[in-house]
């Protein structure tokens, strides 16, 4: 079971959402900044519209979010006005980014020439950027390298399908990239 959810982030949250808890605006209120704040509230607010409002969020050793139901694993991000949530049975790591972002200028800092080669497209810097993002969520380790430990071996345009390998983790990854309407390219990582 994987269930992905991509949502406009809200300007504000009214206090009387009933999906919001106390914890929720607390947690929420360590941000100074109002954008980082909403950002925070609406992946809590999906996460318990979709588990439960009464579900623990807490987070593990390198920062990620998780709960406290059995074989339930999160991932969340957001960029701009959208955020995404990733739910499932098993890890899992998501990101979301817009295809419109300028990621020629840092290509030489997470991608190789064996991966410059493996398209053309004008659309291969944000697919990647994504991917490996999502990759890095899904190893949960501290003080990877975007270039030299996130590697993607192959991808098939087609489907929009990627496979890869995260240092250290023998497990291979199937990364899975949608490329919505509005612009918002969306990768979800998960092992093989």
């Amino acid at each position: 079971m994987v269930n992905i959810f991509v949502e406009e982030i809200p300007p504000i949250y009214l206090c009387c959402d009933a999906l919001i808890s106390a914890e929720d605006i607390a947690s929420a209120m360590r941000f100074q900044n109002e954008k980082r704040r909403t950002e925070h509230l609406a992946w809590r607010r999906i996460i318990r519209r979709e588990l439960g409002a009464s579900v623990s969020i807490s987070y593990n050793e390198v920062g990620a979010p998780i709960v406290n139901t059995p074989d339930t694993f999160i991932s969340v991000a957001h960029s701009k006005e959208m955020v995404a949530v990733a739910i499932s049975d098993r890890a899992i790591g998501i990101d979301i980014e817009s295809s419109k972002r300028d990621f020629e200028r840092a290509k030489s800092r997470y991608m190789d020439e064996e991966e410059l080669a493996l398209c053309d497209s004008t659309l291969w810097g944000a697919y990647v950027w994504t991917a490996k993002e999502a990759m890095y969520k899904l190893g949960g380790l501290r003080g990877i390298d975007l270039r030299g430990d996130l590697r993607i071996e192959s991808f098939d345009p087609q489907t929009l399908t990627m496979r890869g390998t995260i240092a250290s983790i023998p497990n291979k990854v199937l990364i899975e990239i949608s490329h919505k309407e509005d612009d918002t390219v969306v990768a979800v990582a998960s092992y093989e």
